[in-house]
């Protein structure tokens, strides 16, 4: 160390000093925090302070300045609530514009551990970091990385190694730097400094026992530990925490928390740091999900240390990253460890840059000289971070568009046609005034071409720069049912409307907030108020929606017009509704303007002529005014008539056929089914090659359960049955289909959808199909398993066994991994065979009990599963020992079920590797028929797979009613117990199931069953707050002050959970308000440690006893007067509270809040006294 570093050190132990002002060219060193916490600590970490300077106008950033040793620092914080790559880039990009001559940099704060190495209270020197959620789509479907990893500037690596020889030879300095901080900045101590009511949730006792806390509401799981704490002083406040250990939730798993695999008996003495080096993972999102993050480490070899939000963004600049750890990034996620975690961070990077020479910085080129157009970049990202947050919440809302559905209808129309609407008086005055206007019209009039011309007329003349003016449109359609329910209406709207103002709305932004933390939608209520808000925002909003009449009732039609009729009533807002001419629809509208749409003469012989311009045959340009002219006669206003009668003459030969066929060219009401199986005669009667292609490309467009793209359509077509693999030289061209299809089908550009080229046409099929395509169901069936069964997506066992334990445990599995080009029909052909097999009843071919008797049966199976699960990709590894019974059952497919049992039941009670009988599997999924089958066939309703599940308990979990009443009735054991000792009915009343809880009660079911941890059913409906069943169970005689083997009582349990609701519940049942669990807390002890003062007060009007002391001699003053809640601590003192009160070692409320630093409190209590 140089002699001007030891005179510093020693300076620093007295206080801080301020310098003269430097000028911004002698700051050579960048320290960014992202919070201010951070930046607190970094502050408290400088030997000398500086005056600040001068910046630019463009500069956001706030800035400390000083010094540490020889090296002059600028600190800067990211902006209150903003966190994320890009907010730091924005921020690190800011300095170096204002600070040129910056050469290093430093990224210092608190970050998330990967255990179970890294523990809480230890630090992380990043010497790489790498952007985990950077990247792209692979070929193969999967998620492919291409952040590359940062290291640190040689500077800064040459000093990281000698701070960890240093850390080996004499151990780490931040202790000491600590102590000198306590002494400087005293007020920093209570705060920042070690306190030993911190706690570690990894570390488990001697003796087993576990910390069972809870943080921000989420359920711990038996990994929490607090044993380490009897190596401390014996503080009452510790003891208070001790008592916590005894909430027994062994019980209770959650998948988001860090798994007990992690739980340790190492212990830590208070206040030990250890430093690792390594590997950070920077993302743009907060991780609460261990098994998310223990899926980053894995992804990045198991190399990670620790995971954070910022580092990543500035992967352009030479700095390192140093994490104070705070918690394992799970949903345990607290506030606690965050103040010590930085604090720590700060010492290390102190102590590190003890050794970073001066001479060495100034080697290195200022960072500025190689970033090219500062200013630029900053714009950029912050554009880009505006561009994604909003993307990302706009599609939170609905990632419907109707967007490329617009651009594909108004490129179809004839240039020139609609205008007869423009000019027409009623167009007129909707345009220029508050009106709503009805458009009925036939079948085929054109009614969508138009809606696409008018919106397309609204957004010329109101373009997006015009934001007072707001325009949204929907195209309802019945292929979209599933899509168009009244929420998902409502929040295209909203979405639309949203995305057009020139900033995103703070109603939306406070939406997504609200319910992003608890993963939650918004409610219908939530949707509508926040709809009117943005609407009330606007000078003029325009609605349109088309083909209201495809809508159907059940999808809440009537309460969308009536909202549309709302904004209209309410706010100056123009709705136009296109529709068939529908009775109820025409009723709700006659109040209002109305114009029918029909097709006009004008607009017809447009079309006509431009379709005999573009083709080529001299015989129709020829002809030109007799066919326009024969043809507008027939139409009769029905627009999609024109095309398709032009079609039926378009490769006539002579002009005799032409004749002949215009002539009987069919008109009236029956016109469109006539040219429809006219032009399906016409191809059904051609058995030629083309042909069949094309009646094949129309039963699959006709039959498919879900719109096809035009990829899945050729390879469909391309299927050829039997084989074990698809032969691309078979595949036909697009534009080949569509031309065979005679009109009668049409692709979405936008979408890549092919379709039919009208609803009517699909009525026409859907009501004609047996007719013409009596055989499709079994050709799709057979196509659909056929492309399952290519070689291609039969299992493999991966050629990367490292491990002999992988091996072992993979021995008998295997891996699906279709490459891209392979898999175009595999997600329809997986998910739908099923519909097909059932519909066409070929459930019982050779085929269908050959595919699930084979591997690609059980690859199906474990990609299906795979599927719902949620999860990413393909490569996930099959069940073992699953027969094809199990999966006829999973299936649904009661007929192959039948079969594959014969000749001898012989696979009747097969079990899978997770112990599930294929009666296990039906029950779990819901298949009555087939529990009934094998019920018939002598199955065990009692066998229990390795959950010790029985099907009832499955069927319960499930809440499949239909499925628990068919069981119940057929004799299953209703006091049946899993693993975790609950019956169905304790299964039930922890999920809420209402139907299921009251069919169990009537069906004699105990009330008072108690699980193992002797928590009845009414203690976990109260543990979920599920009223409903709550009343139901209170009803039938519910002990309301049973105790579980924790000594808690259900109201115990609600104040413990923060149920309001279900506390004022159950007072008014007469529950005891003074029950104690073991450790003598109350229920006000619990809203107590809550901080909820409205449901502290009500427990006192209501008699809770305010003086009641726990087992560790603690009032409810003494416990707020310790923990600093002075509103607490007045509404007690309000109440009457006994200022005098003292704990075990004698201390007041005014004693114990000083001890802590709690000066509000403390003059609180002085004023009080």
């Amino acid at each position: 160390m140089t002699v001007q570093q030891t005179k510093s050190r020693s300076r620093s132990l007295s206080r801080a000093q301020t310098w003269t002002p430097k000028s911004h060219q002698e700051y050579t060193l960048g320290w960014i925090c992202a919070l201010p916490k951070e930046q607190t600590a970094a502050k408290a970490m400088l030997d000398q302070i500086h005056p600040d300077l001068p910046k630019p106008a463009n500069d956001d950033n706030t800035y400390s300045l000083g010094s540490i040793g020889e090296h002059n620092i600028v600190i800067a914080c990211l902006p209150k609530d903003t966190v994320g790559t890009n907010e730091a880039a924005i921020v690190a990009a800011q300095m170096l514009n204002t600070f040129p001559s910056i050469k290093i940099g430093l990224m210092v704060g608190i970050g998330g551990g990967i255990p179970p190495n890294i523990r809480l209270g230890d630090v992380v020197v990043g010497v790489q970091v790498i952007q985990w959620d950077f990247g792209k789509a692979a070929v193969d479907g999967r998620f492919e990385r291409t952040s590359a990893i940062q290291r640190p500037p040689r500077a800064l690596r040459t000093a990281v190694s000698r701070l960890e020889t240093e850390h080996d030879l004499h151990g780490v300095k931040i202790p000491r730097y600590l102590t000198e901080i306590k002494k400087r900045l005293p007020n920093l101590a209570p705060k920042f400094g070690w306190s030993e009511a911190l706690t570690d949730p990894l570390f488990g006792s001697s003796d087993g026992t576990v910390d069972r806390s809870r943080n921000q509401g989420v359920e711990a799981t038996n990994t929490s530990a607090i044993g380490w704490l009897n190596l401390v002083p014996n503080y009452t406040w510790i003891d208070y925490l001790k008592g916590f250990q005894t909430l027994s939730l062994s019980s209770w798993t959650n998948p988001v928390n860090t798994n007990n695999k992690y739980l340790t008996t190492i212990q830590r003495n208070p206040g030990d740091v250890k430093v690792h080096y390594g590997l950070i993972a920077s993302g743009n999102q907060v991780i609460k999900d261990a098994k998310l993050r223990d899926n980053i480490n894995q992804s990045l070899g198991g190399k990670v240390l620790c995971v954070e939000m910022e580092a990543a963004g500035l992967m352009s600049f030479p700095y390192i990253v140093i994490r104070g750890i705070c918690d394992y990034a799970d949903a345990r996620k607290n506030d606690d460890w965050q103040e010590y975690a930085a604090m720590v961070a700060g010492a290390c990077a102190k102590e590190l840059l003890e050794y970073v020479q001066p001479s060495e910085v100034d080697k290195e080129r200022p960072i500025r000289d190689m970033l090219s157009q500062v200013h630029d970049d900053i714009e950029a990202v912050r554009a880009i971070l505006n561009k994604k947050e909003n993307i990302e919440i706009l599609n939170w809302l609905t990632p419907i568009d109707y967007g490329p559905q617009q651009g594909d209808i108004f490129r179809s129309r004839q240039p020139g046609t609609g205008q007869w609407l423009f000019e027409s008086i009623e167009y007129k005055n909707w345009l220029t005034s508050k009106q709503v206007l009805f458009c009925p019209g036939i079948p085929g009039a054109g009614k969508t071409v138009l809606t696409s011309i008018v919106i397309d007329d609204l957004i010329t003349r109101f373009p997006s720069t015009s934001s007072s003016i707001g325009i949204a449109y929907i195209y309802c359609s019945f292929k979209r049912n599933h899509e168009q329910k009244l929420d998902d209406l409502l929040a295209s709207l909203l979405k639309q409307l949203s995305q057009n103002k020139s900033s995103l709305p703070q109603t939306i932004k406070e939406l997504y907030q609200r319910h992003l933390g608890n993963r939650t939608r918004p409610s219908r209520e939530d949707i509508i108020e926040a709809l009117r808000s943005v609407i009330n925002s606007y000078s003029r909003i325009f609605i349109i929606i088309d083909a209201l009449d495809e809508l159907p009732e059940s999808n809440g039609r009537a309460a969308f017009i009536s909202e549309l009729f709302y904004l209209h009533d309410t706010y100056d807002t123009n709705i136009l509704a296109t529709s068939r001419f529908i009775p109820q629809l025409a009723e709700k509208f006659q109040s209002y303007k109305t114009l029918e749409i029909h097709a006009h003469d004008e607009d017809v012989r447009k079309y006509l002529d431009n379709q005999i311009s573009q083709s080529e045959k001299k015989l129709l340009q020829n002809h030109r005014e007799y066919i326009i002219t024969e043809i507008t006669k027939a139409v009769r206003g029905m627009f999609l008539l024109a095309k398709l009668h032009f079609e039926s003459i378009r490769y006539k030969t002579t002009l005799k056929r032409i004749k002949t066929a215009l002539e009987t060219l069919p008109i009236g009401e029956t016109a469109y089914a006539s040219a429809y199986e006219t032009t399906l005669g016409r191809i059904k009667t051609n058995d030629s090659d083309p042909e069949k292609i094309a009646n094949q490309a129309l039963w699959w467009i006709v039959c498919a359960k879900r719109p096809l793209t035009t990829s899945e359509l050729q390879h469909a077509l391309a299927v050829e049955v039997g084989e074990p693999s698809l032969d691309e030289e078979n595949l036909p061209e697009i534009q080949d289909i569509i031309s065979l299809c005679a009109g009668l089908v049409t692709v979405d550009e936008e979408s890549d959808i092919v379709r039919l080229v009208h609803y009517t046409a699909q009525e026409y099929l859907e009501r004609t199909w047996e007719k013409w395509f009596p055989n499709a169901h079994v050709d799709i069936t057979e196509r659909c398993i056929t492309y399952l069964s290519y070689d291609i997506f039969k299992p493999h066992i991966p050629e990367e066994e490292e491990e002999e334990e992988e091996e072992e445990e993979k021995e008998d599995s295997s891996i699906i991994t279709p490459v891209l080009g392979s898999r175009i029909l595999y997600d329809y052909a997986l998910q739908n065979w099923v519909y097909h097999a059932t519909t066409s009843s070929i459930e019982t071919t050779p085929l269908v009990l050959e595919f699930l008797k084979s591997e690609a049966g059980v690859s199906a199976y474990s990609q299906t599963l795979s599927t719902l699960q949620g999860y990413i990709d393909y490569g996930q590894w099959p069940p073992k020992r699953v027969t094809g019974v199990h999966l006829a059952t999973y299936f649904g497919l009661p007929k192959s079920v039948e079969e594959l049992l014969k000749p001898n039941n012989a696979d009747l009670e097969a079990q899978d590797d997770n112990g599930r009988t294929p009666l296990a599997l039906a029950a779990w999924w819901g298949h009555n028929e087939v529990i009934d089958l094998l019920l018939d066939k002598g199955a065990n309703l009692e066998t229990k797979d390795d959950d010790d599940q029985t099907p009832l308990l499955q069927s319960v979990i499930q809440g499949s009613d239909e499925v628990v009443k068919l069981l119940l009735s057929r004799g299953a054991d209703m006091e049946c117990k899993d693993g975790f000792g609950r019956t169905p009915l304790l299964w039930a009343a922890w999920r809420g199931y209402e139907k299921i809880t009251r069919l169990l009660l009537e069906e004699g079911a105990d009330v008072e069953a108690q699980d193992n941890d002797g928590r009845t059913p009414l203690s976990w409906a109260v543990w979920w707050g599920n009223e409903k069943a709550i009343n139901l169970l209170l009803q039938r005689g519910a002990y309301l002050e049973i105790k579980d083997y924790d000594g808690q009582t259900p109201l115990l349990w609600a104040a413990m959970k923060g149920h309001d609701r279900t506390i004022k519940l159950l007072l008014e049942c007469g529950a005891d308000l003074n029950a104690k669990d073991e450790s003598g807390r109350t229920s006000l002890s619990w809203a107590l440690w809550w901080e909820d003062e409205k449901m502290i007060e009500l427990l006192i009007d209501k008699g809770a006893d305010m003086e009641v002391r726990d087992k560790f001699n603690q009032t409810p003053l003494l416990w707020a007067a310790m923990k600093g809640h002075s509103g607490i601590a007045k509404l007690l003192l309000d109440k009457g509270a006994d200022l005098g009160a003292k704990d075990n070692d004698d201390r007041t409320p005014s004693a114990l809040a000083r001890h802590w630093g709690h000066e509000d409190v403390v003059k609180l209590l002085m004023v009080s006294t």
